[in-house]
């Protein structure tokens, strides 16, 4: 691909990013609202219109009121109730269809006009397979919350996000690619193998994120730096068989959290001191490196903000939406970092 097609694919790919990037915050809000069990169907094209008169919402009404949720938790919901968590997990579904069309449209402009190469050609066919991808794996979480529980499998829906930030970092790579000149990469093959594991680090720390959310742990232990109380909280390893306490038990979920956190701000602070130190003329990773105190930061204030103000037993949405966006501007400022090494 010749300079000026690369950068032309790249703004668009950027445009791509932060279509992903608003939806990852629309599905944290249809999270957070419990909205997600509202729509009981996959319909791939009727779906993308909502109900459009009342004989069409009362419909969608009553398949909802078939659900675990509805009669477990929301039994006698009005129907303008029902109105607007169905807006949200419609929202999030047309909003990736959005996604979708927008990569599968800038594919067809691009190879229109003769401007990809073999290995963009590729990468965008892997990349509409992962947004395919994503969108299945959605209604397989949505599905194992109308069956018996009133609520997603916290697995599903962690894999779900996780699977977001993959398309997303995926994105972001090739992005990457296509604006750092070869020339112009970081040759600290140390501080690149250590970065490596602070990511892999923060991936993690997203998956009990994920388990945080699914679980709906913030408000069981709403205080800080203790847990009602505690340091470790005494329910910390109750479950039988012994591995089940760190993806189901929430205290151990919640402790597991808070450590990762405390574990990854130390090495992110290590490699912010290191990099900064890196004598380079590649502008973005002095800019990425610049950011990773800042976003570090939000994201602490964030997360103790969450867990301080669910002490009422419910979690702030607008809150806890900014601590999952700047959780995912976090992972993928330090993999921008990343991308800019030379790898060996």
């Amino acid at each position: 691909m010749t300079l000026q097609n690369r950068k032309t694919l790249a703004f668009w790919l950027i445009i791509g990013l932060i279509i992903v990037f608003f939806q990852v915050i629309i599905g944290g809000t249809t999270r957070l609202t419990e909205s997600g069990l509202s729509i009981t169907k996959w319909e791939v094209l009727k779906g993308s219109l909502p109900p459009l008169n009342n004989a069409d919402w009362q419909a969608e009404f009553d398949l909802y009121r078939q659900t675990p949720q509805y009669e477990k938790v929301n039994k006698g919901m009005s129907l303008s109730d029902f109105k607007f968590i169905y807006f949200w997990e419609w929202f999030h579904r047309l909003w990736g269809r959005v996604g979708f069309m927008f990569l599968l449209g800038l594919l067809g402009v691009m190879a229109w006009t003769r401007r990809l190469d073999a290995p963009a050609y590729r990468r965008f066919v892997w990349l509409l397979l992962l947004y395919a991808a994503q969108g299945l794996l959605g209604w397989i979480m949505v599905k194992s919350g109308l069956s018996d529980m009133p609520r997603v499998s916290h697995y599903r829906l962690t894999a779900h996000l996780l699977l977001a930030l993959f398309l997303f970092a995926y994105i972001l790579h090739w992005v990457a690619n296509m604006l750092t000149d070869y020339a112009q990469k970081v040759q600290q093959p140390a501080l690149y193998r250590a970065l490596r594991w602070i990511i892999g680090l923060a991936i993690v720390q997203v998956m009990y994120g994920g388990f945080m959310s699914g679980l709906r742990a913030a408000p069981h232990y709403p205080s800080f730096p203790d847990m009602n109380g505690h340091i470790v909280p005494p329910t910390l390893l109750f479950m039988e068989p012994f591995y089940l306490n760190f993806f189901e038990n929430i205290a151990t979920v919640q402790f597991m959290h808070r450590s990762i956190a405390y574990l990854l701000s130390g090495f992110i602070i290590w490699f912010w001191l290191r990099a900064r130190a890196v004598p380079t003329d590649n502008a973005m990773f002095k800019r990425g490196v610049a950011l990773l105190p800042f976003v570090l930061l939000t994201q602490i204030v964030l997360g103790v903000s969450v867990l301080l103000l669910s002490a009422d037993g419910t979690i702030p949405v607008g809150l806890g939406v900014a601590h999952q966006a700047v959780g995912l501007l976090l992972l993928n400022n330090l993999l921008f970092v990343a991308f800019q090494f030379q790898r060996a």
